[in-house]
């Protein structure tokens, strides 16, 4: 996983993980989420003077390993 072409995060599956340690290995949903609240979950309200608020994205892109 790379932001800004710089490495985020790297996983590599050992000799003898199993399905419970490794999950990549079933299809995955990219979910891009602007959200509001934090840690509070909603339940004390979301403060509006935080708003207007935008994510803007340029461009995703997906990499599959050949034979994948």
């Amino acid at each position: 996983m790379a932001v800004d072409g710089k490495p985020y995060a790297t996983y590599d599956r050992k000799p003898g993980d199993q399905m419970a340690e490794w999950p990549f290995d079933k299809p995955f949903y990219l979910i891009l989420n602007l959200a509001i609240g934090g840690a509070w979950g909603g339940q004390k309200g979301i403060d509006t003077a935080a708003f207007p608020q935008r994510m803007e994205v340029d461009y995703v892109r997906v990499y599959q390993k050949a034979g994948g």
